[in-house]
């Protein structure tokens, strides 16, 4: 069967798009390896799709600093050029890797996905990053391995519709990750119960949402994360390859009740009052625009992952308000802590109440 126009140019963009904005420093990471990954495969399941076959059997690929001792280890076979091409036979799969191409491969031929799952588990990788290519419409990423439960999996859309990224777009794209991630997350607070984020929480809740949109649109935008730009560090920068979609910078803010100790059994949280937290989220605008004008990209976003008990619409104002005279466009995402704030939030007090 030959391969249609649309279908065989969809498969030469991915192969041709490059790696999503990551530098040399970047070789051997788990971002240059999902995003390598990512893309190989997505051009594997099209170019199969092209050819009118299905995939026989999964694919899997998790990654490991050191995929040499780990594969070495489990006995598998070193494949050197393993990823070097999207049309290499890829079915029944698994192997470790660290870079872009080259894995440790199990010897045998995995048939399904419970075999694959049995297989990970008994290889102790069910808590390492995952990519899998599961049917010709369907690749999903587990950011911290299909055994982690804390961080939800990532699915790609495969379909050979064309993909447009517009303003409404990229807002339906962090609307998705903060029902998915940041709604009732578990891994962002340290103490739920009491409202203690993790350390580090802006820095863990970007690598979340640079790791969902590497794996949503990797294959169509170059999408960095903590560049340097003349005013300061954006968190995150969207590029599509064709300038035709929209540009975007993302800068994020967190604001919570509470500081973080390193032990809260010997250190009291300190409490950070509505201003403070009104005063840090504003503090992001200026340098969304300021990063968008920079770098010539269209649209400025500042996205504030707010972990406050209640639902602050003082910051909603607040941040909607500074934002407004610069062009930038203020999203607050309430992060809840409990079943009954998320079903408050989402679908209101029952009647009564």
């Amino acid at each position: 069967m030959g391969m249609g126009g649309a279908l065989k140019g969809a498969v030469q963009a991915v192969v041709n798009g490059g790696a999503a904005g990551l530098s040399v420093a970047d070789a051997g990471s788990q971002a240059a390896f999902q995003d390598a990954w990512s893309r190989t495969l997505t051009a594997h399941a099209r170019h199969l799709r092209a050819k009118g076959k299905e995939l026989e059997a999964p694919v899997v690929l998790v990654h490991a600093d050191d995929c040499t001792e780990v594969g070495k280890g489990l006995g598998w076979t070193k494949r050197p050029m393993l990823g070097g091409s999207h049309t290499d036979p890829y079915a029944g799969t698994l192997a470790v890797g660290t870079a872009e191409i080259s894995a440790y491969v199990k010897p045998d031929y995995v048939q399904d996905t419970n075999a694959m799952t049995d297989a990970l588990r008994a290889a102790g990788l069910g808590n390492a990053f995952t990519v899998a290519l599961l049917s010709t419409s369907s690749l999903v990423i587990w950011p911290r391995g299909v055994d982690c439960e804390e961080t939800p999996e990532i699915q790609r859309d495969l379909s050979d519709a064309p993909v447009t990224i517009d303003l409404a777009a990229l807002d339906l794209l962090l609307e998705r990750f903060y029902e998915s991630n940041g709604r009732q997350p578990r891994g962002w607070w340290k103490d739920r119960a009491n409202r203690i984020v993790i350390e580090g929480a802006e820095g863990v809740v970007q690598d979340d949402l640079w790791t969902f949109m590497m794996g949503k649109y990797s294959d169509v935008a170059r999408i960095k994360a903590e560049m340097w730009i003349g005013y300061g560090r954006a968190d995150i920068t969207f590029v599509p390859h064709d300038p035709v979609h929209t540009s975007a910078v993302f800068e994020l803010k967190v604001t919570k009740d509470f500081s973080t100790p390193i032990d809260p059994a010997k250190t009291t949280p300190g409490k950070i009052t509505l201003k403070e937290n009104i005063d840090w989220a504003v503090s992001g605008v200026p340098q969304a625009a300021a990063y968008r004008d920079d770098e010539n990209l269209k649209v400025g976003f500042l996205c504030v992952y707010d972990f406050c008990d209640g639902d602050k619409a003082e910051i909603t104002k607040a941040i909607e308000t500074e934002a407004a005279p610069h062009g930038v466009y203020a999203r607050r995402y309430w992060v809840t802590s409990s079943n009954k704030q998320h079903r408050v939030n989402r679908y209101g007090k029952p009647p009564g109440t």
